[in-house]
């Protein structure tokens, strides 16, 4: 028999909303404080260390965020001189760290490892890999949800 009531203390939704906000926040106060960067700029340094050359879009979609925010933030990064950009394929810009860019990420790398620490205290080895599993699954599923999403706008039409 289902309720007729949402239980958001078990909505995977607002849960993960609740966790990123948190979790995000708490870091953009210490990298803030500590480096004079927010998260956004922290994961486009993080994206950049990996891929040199990326554009917008493939960065947006890497860290989750929109183009906008990430359009911003690289012109924030660059005026800091902590990125440079240039033109790739198709007119798209693209982004590389500079080597402020790397040592800024370098400083802050230590920092966002023992926060991640804390996180998963308690956690063995095989728990953190089962997480980190179910996270990527979860991610896989949103085009279900979206093409779902797409289905019942089609029934309401």
């Amino acid at each position: 028999m289902q309720s007729d009531h949402f239980d958001i203390s078990r909505c995977i939704g607002a849960l993960s909303l609740r966790f990123s906000s948190r979790l995000g926040a708490g870091a953009s106060q210490e990298y803030l404080q500590r480096f004079q960067i927010g998260v956004v700029e922290w994961r486009i340094l993080c994206h950049l260390a990996i891929e040199p050359w990326s554009n917008v879009i493939a960065m947006a979609n890497s860290i989750g965020l929109d183009k906008s925010s990430v359009s911003r933030s690289l012109s924030l990064m660059t005026e800091r001189g902590l990125v440079t950009m240039r033109n790739g394929e198709r007119r798209r810009r693209e982004a590389q760290l500079t080597a402020a860019g790397l040592a800024l990420h370098r400083e802050v790398l230590p920092i966002a490892r023992a926060r991640e620490d804390a996180l998963l205290a308690g956690f063995d080895t095989a728990e953190t890999e089962q997480l980190l599993s179910y996270f990527h699954r979860l991610i896989a599923n949103l085009s279900k949800v979206e093409e779902d999403a797409q289905r019942r706008s089609g029934q309401d039409a």
